[in-house]
Parts: C-alpha cells; sequence; structure tokens
C-alpha cells in the first residue's frame, strides 16, 4: 500500500507541474502582442528588429485613448535598449541634439534600424560629447573622432556629420550580431578605441535621443524589469517643486474624490494637457508650463532627466506614454505598481489604478520612460 500511495502521490505532482506548464506556455503565447504593443522586453535578452534594415517594427493593435479608437498612421517604432552598468544622464544644448538627430536621420535614410542609430549616437557621446571638434588625439576629428590616418577619409570628411555617420555605419553593419550584442562591444569593434568599455554608460542616454528624433510613435524597450517588479528606492530628485514627493503622492491619492474643473487642464479649456497639468498640480503648481506630455518628455530629455524606457521608477517620478496623438500622455507613480491617472475609468476624475491598466487595458498606451518630476516653466496655484 506504501508504494502504490507513492506511486499515487508522484502521479499527483506530475500532473500538477504538467498543468502549470500549459498555464505559463498559453500566458506567454496570449501576453506576446501585448509585449510587442507595449514595448516590453522584460528580462529577455535583446532582440533583433526586422533584419537590420527595416526597423520600425509590427503595427501593433489601435490604440483607445479618452474613448476614442485612434489607429496609427505610422508603424510605431521600438527602440530595444539594453543599458549595462550605470547610466550618464547629461544635460543637451540644442547644437548637441542636432548631431543626434543628424546620426539618427541617416541611419533612417539608409533604411537601419533604429538600434543601429543608438550605437551610433551613444558613440558620438563618448568620442565628442556630441560636438563636431576640429580635432582631438592625433588626427582625430569630428563627431566619432575618426583619423584620416587610418583610412575614415579626409579631413574635410570627417569633419562632416553626415559623411562621419555613413562612414560609421558602413563598418557598423559588418559587425556579426549587432542588433543583439553589448553597446559597448559593438562599438569597440567599429571604433578600435583605447577605452572599450566606456560605451556603455552612454546607452539610455542615447535611446532617448533617437527616440525623440525618430517621432511621436517612437519608445523606448529596456530589458531591466516589468510591471510588478520591487520599485526602486525612493529617488532623491534634484528637481525642486513646492510639494516633495510624498506630499504630492498623498495630494493625488485624495484627487480621487474631486472632479477636475476644466481650467485646471489647461489655459485653453480643453482636455487634452489635463494630464500633465494634473501631475504639476499633485506637485503644488497651477499649470506644467508644458503645452502636453509629449512636450514636457522632450524638454526632460534634453535637460538629461528622462529615463527613457527604465520600468522601475521610483515613488514619486512621472509616467510618460505615447497615445497616437500629438499630446502623449503622463502619469504619477504612487508606488507598489499603482498609479495615479486622469481619466482612465471616469471622464474628469482622478483614479488610482495599477500600471498596467494604462499599457494592456482599454487605453492600451505605450510607454516612454520615468522623469524625475521636473516642469520647466511651471507657475500658479494648485487647486488640489
Amino acid at each position: 500500500m506504501t508504494v502504490l500511495r507513492g506511486i499515487a502521490l508522484a502521479g499527483v505532482v506530475m500532473l500538477f507541474a504538467l498543468v502549470m506548464m500549459i498555464s505559463l506556455t498559453l500566458q506567454a503565447v496570449f501576453s506576446g502582442s501585448d509585449s510587442v504593443a507595449n514595448a516590453q522586453t522584460c528580462s529577455a535578452p535583446l532582440r533583433p528588429v526586422g533584419n537590420g534594415t527595416e526597423g520600425t517594427g509590427p503595427q501593433g493593435p489601435d490604440v483607445k485613448f479618452e474613448g476614442k479608437t485612434k489607429p496609427s498612421s505610422t508603424k510605431r517604432v521600438t527602440v530595444p535598449l539594453r543599458p549595462q552598468g550605470p547610466q550618464q544622464q547629461p544635460r543637451w544644448s540644442r547644437a548637441q541634439e542636432r548631431n543626434a538627430a543628424v546620426i539618427t536621420n541617416v541611419a533612417r535614410t539608409r533604411n537601419l534600424s533604429p538600434r543601429a542609430a543608438v550605437i551610433a549616437v551613444a558613440t558620438a557621446m563618448q568620442e565628442s560629447t556630441l560636438r563636431n571638434l576640429r580635432g582631438g588625439h592625433s588626427d582625430s576629428a569630428g563627431l566619432f573622432q575618426q583619423r584620416p590616418s587610418q583610412n575614415w577619409g579626409t579631413l574635410q570628411q570627417v569633419s562632416d556629420p553626415v559623411h562621419a555617420s555613413n562612414s560609421f555605419y558602413d563598418r557598423l553593419i559588418r559587425v556579426a550580431n549587432w542588433q543583439t550584442s553589448p553597446l559597448t562591444r559593438v562599438a569597440q569593434q567599429v571604433q578600435r578605441s583605447g577605452h572599450p568599455t566606456a560605451y556603455a554608460r552612454w546607452e539610455s542616454s542615447a535611446g532617448a535621443l533617437v527616440a525623440k528624433t525618430w517621432g511621436a510613435e517612437t519608445v523606448t524597450s529596456v530589458t531591466d524589469g516589468c510591471a510588478g517588479d520591487r520599485d526602486a528606492p525612493p529617488g532623491k530628485f534634484k528637481a525642486k517643486n513646492p510639494r516633495t514627493p510624498q506630499q504630492a503622492i498623498q495630494a493625488a491619492r485624495k484627487a480621487p474624490t474631486i472632479p477636475l474643473p476644466l481650467r485646471t487642464c489647461n489655459a485653453a479649456g480643453t482636455w487634452a494637457a489635463c494630464c500633465d497639468n494634473f501631475v504639476a498640480q499633485a506637485y503644488g503648481y497651477g499649470s506644467s508650463g508644458s503645452v502636453s506630455a509629449n512636450a514636457h518628455w522632450d524638454r526632460l530629455v534634453s535637460a538629461g532627466r528622462a529615463h527613457a524606457g527604465s520600468n522601475t521608477p521610483p515613488p514619486g517620478a512621472l509616467l510618460f506614454y505615447a497615445t497616437d496623438s500629438q499630446w502623449g500622455h503622463v502619469a504619477l507613480y504612487l508606488g507598489n505598481d499603482l498609479v495615479a491617472s486622469n481619466d482612465i475609468k471616469r471622464r474628469g476624475y482622478i483614479d488610482i489604478v495599477r500600471r498596467k491598466d494604462l499599457t494592456h487595458g482599454t487605453w492600451r498606451l505605450r510607454y516612454r520612460g520615468w522623469t524625475e518630476p521636473s516642469f520647466p516653466s511651471a507657475a500658479g496655484t494648485p487647486s488640489i
């Protein structure tokens, strides 16, 4: 009898394991479209986008935002990232951003994937801080500090951002597995630098600038976690506001009981910027100082306060999303996977929901990343 019981128990255990395996397989299959649509790669390795020569990715499902279905007029671009080690988040000038845009647009005209642009922009950040330098070490010059003596072209050519970018891509696409290999390893095979690991620290910032240039429907995807992971430690934000992050979270938690007057959204009396002004009001301002969430995101990318694609924000951070429109969306992160967001359940009200309700629920928004609670040009007195 003991032997029979043991066999029966073993059979039950094997059956349970089989059921769990099937369940996990089905979950992976049915969550695949959401993973693509929302640009989440969780802890998976980097995946190539297309074949490297067409990087815009799949169209994905229509977005439902503010009660309306909004089909995308263009393909929704995903910029895959996998930052390794501490990341630099500097402030960029307009001239530096223009140079990053040139490098990115050369990749687009060559029909290369966004990953190529990320590698190139990160390389230029390390080599020249995105400045078109007239000189450098030995006979180096230009954005990539390319050397005429090493067959990169003449001094005039390596000093031309378009020619320099094309030369970089010519060598990049000859590197085996460049789309899925660590950025710093690929960049080093192109550049042959004396500091082979230095490129890694620029990947996050490069991804943000590439996405900004590529268009409003572009989001970054980072393999550092998914919804449900532990929060990052409470941030010691550099930004100073009338309210602390803890006070802003308290104000947001009280907001669901208060209907938002239209004037709370913006001076033009429309709902389009309501989300951006709600998070500003939570932090103690009367208005955000930006015309939309998309504009706010772009300003914080330039200021070095955006963490593109990173899915482990600290409580009090601002979470930004693409909406298939010029406006975008932003919500306030409360911690424990909860956000305060307007209109997600009731038009004209704030509700507290889980992050997946924005990306996997009715709205199906695409996550951009998180930023410090910084509000350039914000002013006024809050009504919440």
